[in-house]
């Protein structure tokens, strides 16, 4: 095992996994993801794909539309479905 990389993520969670995969996106070839277990295996297991598409902050809101354009991303890169189903939603106004 090499004993350097130019960047070392710890954790593989929804979070770290994303930060590596983008890091090889930009052309890092010199990283390692260091987890414990196995992938997702942590607190990810139950809020993976557990994300909203509706949203009143206009950054969250483009935010949340990148995920679901990485999540598309990823499966036509990888050949396998992420399980990814988009159902919609409807925010209801708080007060008159």
């Amino acid at each position: 095992m090499k004993t350097h990389a130019r960047v070392v993520v710890i954790g593989g969670g929804v979070v770290g996994c994303s930060v590596l995969y983008h890091l090889a996106k930009a052309g890092w070839t010199d990283a390692l993801l260091i987890e414990r277990s196995e992938l997702t295996s942590g607190s990810s297991w139950h809020a993976a794909g557990g994300f909203h598409t509706l949203n009143g902050d206009p950054n969250v809101a483009k935010l949340q539309a990148y995920t679901v354009s990485l999540y598309r991303e990823i499966e036509a890169l990888s050949g396998q479905s992420c399980g990814l189903h988009l159902t919609g939603g409807v925010m209801m106004a708080g007060d008159p």
